[in-house]
């Protein structure tokens, strides 16, 4: 037995998930919660609640993302969906594992999108001057950090609270704790920096990981049209 199964046996199995299901004709991914109940070898099951399945509209040629935690650590699973059982069961494989350290370079897209960092210390606490917010824009955006882009210099080895609106159909904003990775001076008034997240929210890791993954599909169907014609 391989290191994945003995991982998906020893620790998965009988666990809540969160599923991003790709859908037909869609690059958005429906976000679904469900059980792993472990097979044999790669192979499992997701459970799912009565009507929360839309079977008839699942992309089954596209690999699946699934999100878990474990003991305090994120991993991803990305699997592809061997069957349809019924409208509550869904027969799958593991392709690989994604633990946390991994996900900002697997899942690193482009994406720009408005961001805004600012002091840790709350309003009303602290010197005036501690009390500061800078604007930018991501370069590219990935589950557990960003690289940005801002007109002034960002402060260096120093946490930042985060905010950054995404491009979902009804605008999302995620806030954060993050700190900076790297910070470069490209030019006299631009400034580029690296952040990782070092406090967020699961439901907003999801939002960033889907948000990635439509920006995936998009470029995947682009670089399909680029070399069909």
């Amino acid at each position: 037995m391989t290191e994945q199964n003995e991982l998906l046996s020893k620790t998965y199995s009988d666990k809540p998930v969160r599923l991003f299901l790709p859908m037909l004709n869609s690059d958005d991914r429906l976000l679904v919660h469900c059980i792993l109940q472990k097979g044999t070898g790669k192979h499992f099951n997701l459970l799912f609640k009565q009507g929360t399945l839309p079977v008839d509209n699942i992309d089954t040629n596209t690999s699946c993302l699934i999100s878990l935690d474990d003991a305090g650590q994120s991993i991803s699973l990305e699997s592809n969906i061997t069957k349809i059982i019924n409208d509550q069961t869904l027969e799958m494989v593991l392709q690989k594992t994604i633990s946390h350290e991994q996900m900002r370079e697997y899942f690193r897209v482009d994406c720009t999108v408005p961001i805004i960092i600012k002091s840790v210390i709350p309003p009303g606490f602290g010197n005036p001057e501690e009390q500061w917010k800078i604007s930018g824009t991501t370069a590219d955006l990935s589950g557990s950090g960003l690289r940005a882009s801002f007109t002034e210099a960002p402060p260096a080895n120093t946490q930042v609270r985060l905010e950054l609106a995404l491009p979902t159909t009804e605008p999302t904003v995620i806030k954060t704790l993050a700190s900076p990775v790297r910070i470069s001076q490209l030019t006299e008034k631009l400034w580029d920096a690296a952040y990782r997240f070092d406090e967020i929210e699961d439901e907003d890791q999801d939002a960033i990981i889907g948000c990635c993954l439509v920006a995936q599909r998009r470029l995947l169907r682009l670089k399909v049209k680029v070399k069909g014609n």
